[in-house]
């Protein structure tokens, strides 16, 4: 049995701009496990393509669910073999919709950026491609969007492009988000130690998504808003 216990939290609001213009949120969030190893993921669908939350919600659950399944590979090799995975399964997707037109349904669909996060017992990977921010034990790190607003979408790699992977963490680990860019300011504001202090966060499955509605009704994000949390302590 594992010295650690790991818990994990999600949620996940719609940006001002969203609502204004009647889109649907864009982002994606999922969180699996299996043994020793928990997996958190965070997407963000490009928002100038009319159906990107598609892609961000199959993405995020396909990349947790692989990666949790990955247990024979080493934390350091992992993050290229399992961005590897999500290019292949993504390609599958976008092909097996439309063959003949696969870039139209890529385009439409499948473009989106992704944070990955890997707890093993004490140790973590965070990994991913495209912007947001990710913190680790107090530690933030705040990832740009490129130039002229373009991420590095890992739907380019089926475009020819070349889109590696970025390792934002490797080695001990105890409190890890990954936040998608709508959450910008608040990360710059030093708000999330607060969440992992909550009490309520760990002990109702809900309470984070109600703490992120309340910052969501004083804030008004204007982009999508979406937070992945992994705690792990001594059992």
């Amino acid at each position: 049995m594992s010295a650690f216990v790991t818990h994990a939290r999600t949620a996940t609001v719609t940006g001002r701009e969203h609502v204004r213009l009647g889109r649907n949120n864009q982002d994606g969030a999922f969180v699996a496990t299996k043994g020793e190893a928990w997996v958190a993921v965070v997407a963000d669908g490009c928002s100038s393509e009319p159906f990107s939350e598609v892609g961000a919600r199959l993405g995020s659950r396909a990349l947790a669910t692989m990666t949790a399944s990955l247990q024979h590979v080493p934390l350091p090799e992992l993050p290229g073999v399992a961005l590897d995975h999500l290019t292949t399964w993504l390609s599958r997707l976008v092909h097996g919709v439309d063959g003949d037109d696969a870039r139209a349904v890529l385009e439409a669909y499948g473009l989106f950026t992704v944070l990955c996060a890997v707890q093993r017992g004490g140790d973590a990977v965070v990994f991913g491609s495209g912007d947001g921010a990710v913190f680790v034990d107090g530690q933030v790190t705040r990832l740009s969007s490129g130039d002229d607003n373009a991420p590095a979408y890992v739907g380019y790699r089926l475009l020819g492009q070349d889109v590696p992977v970025q390792v934002h963490h490797l080695g001990p680990a105890r409190q890890v988000a990954l936040c998608t860019d709508g959450l910008e300011a608040f990360v710059a504001s030093g708000g999330l130690p607060a969440l992992f202090d909550d009490a309520l966060v760990w002990k109702n499955p809900v309470h984070l998504q109600r703490r992120l509605n309340v910052l969501h009704a004083s804030e008004r994000f204007a982009d999508d808003a979406t937070l992945a949390l992994l705690s792990t302590g001594r059992a």
